[in-house]
Parts: structure tokens; C-alpha cells; sequence
């Protein structure tokens, strides 16, 4: 009798310490917090036991009196994990889209002379990009506020009640990729008008002039013009880009409904 009364107890809570969990962890592993990335499983494990310890007091009083059966609740919630993670590493994959589009514009990509095996976003301008933009994400101290909203989102979104309604959060994340490509543009575009405006000053030289430039020359100098432009830019690149997330990720977290 004992054993039965503690197995009914614990049954609730084990399924809601197992959802907290399974959103946390899913959310991490799509890039919710992109530092984790980088770093092994051990310390990706770490996080994410850290934000399902830190959630779970909250999820508790916030969770739903029935949630259901425990299959459905567990693949709801790694559900909502994955598009809590998808909308974060959209807005925050702005910075390495702009510098891709930058890349491609020039060719500048450094991946192919070093490790021509290797992963392409390990080297060049989009990943030069993505640094910056994520020192300046986290010297505004955004990544606490990715935590947070993890943490909170077991509060705006309890744990249970999205059960097969996940229409008010999928209507959230479709506009979240379009939002990351906005942020993408208006970073690249200071330093595509400068390569841009290079190429035709360029163009206009040559024709004018008559003067064969050689194979590459221009090539190299609108590559040291873009690379000139995204120093000068730096502080757009850094502390404009953790301004500009801001409100989008504000959304991602503070709009959260079944």
C-alpha cells in the first residue's frame, strides 16, 4: 500500500521533471543558447540539467491539474523545445547570415585554403561575423536573458497544457526566420554597398582607362574593401547586433501561448 501511494505521488511529478527536461534539452541541442555549440556533451549535459533544475520549482506550480497521458506530454514538450531552440538560433544565426552574404558576395572564404575537408563555417568571413555578434550578444548580458526566458517559459507556457495545440507557438516561429534575415540585411548592407559601390567605381575605371587589372586584382582589393568595411562597422557589428535582438528575442519567449 505504501509502495502504490508513493508510485502515484511520484508519477505526476516524474512526468513533469522528464518534460522540463526534454524541453530543455532539445531546446539547447537546436541552439537556444549558442555557446553550447561549441563545447562538448559533458557541458552541454551540464546546462541543460542546470535550466531543468532551475525550471522545475515553477514548472510545478504552473503545470496543468491533468496534463494527460505521459507519451503525449513528453512529445509535446520536446515539441515546444524544438521551436523554443529553432526561434532563438534564427535570430541569433543573423550575424553569420549577414556575414555569409558578404562571403558570397566577394568570395572571401578562408575555409577551402585551410582545411579544404573541412566544415566551410569553420573559417571565413561568416564565421568572423558570428563571433562578432555573439561577443556583443554576450557582453550585453543577452545570454542571461535566454536563460531566463527558458526558465520562464514553463510559467507562460506550463508544462501539459499545450497538449496538441501548438497552434499560437507555431504561428510565433514562422515569423522568427524572416525576422533573423531582416537583422541578416541590415547588417550586411553598410558593407555590400561599400563592395558594391567598389565594383562599379571600378568598372568604370577600366572601361574609361582602358586598363587590364590582371586576373584576381579586383577580386583582392574588393576583399580588403569589405574587410575595411565590416572594421569600420565593428560597432554596428557588435553592439548594434545585441540591440537588435533584443526585442525579437523578447518575443520568442514573452509571446509564448498554447
Amino acid at each position: 500500500m505504501v509502495r502504490s501511494a508513493i508510485t502515484a505521488v511520484s508519477s505526476p511529478e516524474l512526468t513533469l521533471a522528464a518534460g522540463v527536461l526534454l524541453r530543455m534539452a532539445v531546446a539547447v541541442a537546436t541552439g537556444a543558447l549558442p555557446v553550447a555549440s561549441g563545447v562538448c556533451m559533458r557541458v552541454q549535459a551540464a546546462i541543460v540539467l542546470g535550466l531543468s533544475l532551475a525550471a522545475f520549482p515553477a514548472a510545478r506550480n504552473a503545470a496543468a491539474a491533468d496534463p494527460g497521458p505521459a507519451a503525449w506530454v513528453l512529445l509535446s514538450e520536446a515539441s515546444i523545445g524544438l521551436v523554443l531552440g529553432l526561434m532563438t538560433a534564427a535570430v541569433l544565426s543573423a550575424a553569420a547570415w549577414a556575414g555569409a552574404i558578404l562571403g558570397s558576395v566577394t568570395g572571401l572564404s578562408w575555409a577551402d585554403d585551410f582545411t579544404p575537408d573541412g566544415d566551410a563555417r569553420t573559417a571565413g568571413l561568416e564565421r568572423l561575423a558570428w563571433w562578432m555578434g555573439l561577443a556583443g550578444f554576450f557582453t550585453a548580458g543577452g545570454h542571461l536573458a535566454v536563460v531566463a526566458g527558458l526558465v520562464g517559459s514553463v510559467v507562460s507556457l506550463p508544462v501539459g497544457t499545450a497538449v496538441g495545440r501548438h497552434d499560437g507557438l507555431l504561428a510565433l516561429a514562422a515569423v522568427m526566420p524572416a525576422t533573423g534575415m531582416a537583422l541578416a540585411m541590415s547588417l550586411a548592407m553598410p558593407s555590400l554597398a561599400a563592395v558594391v559601390t567598389f565594383h562599379l567605381a571600378a568598372a568604370i575605371g577600366v572601361r574609361v582607362t582602358q586598363f587590364d587589372p590582371g586576373q584576381g586584382l579586383l577580386h583582392s582589393v574588393a576583399a580588403l574593401v569589405l574587410v575595411g568595411a565590416v572594421c569600420v562597422g565593428a560597432g554596428s557589428w557588435i553592439g548594434g547586433f545585441a540591440s537588435a535582438v533584443q526585442v525579437p528575442l523578447e518575443r520568442c519567449f514573452h509571446d509564448l501561448r498554447p
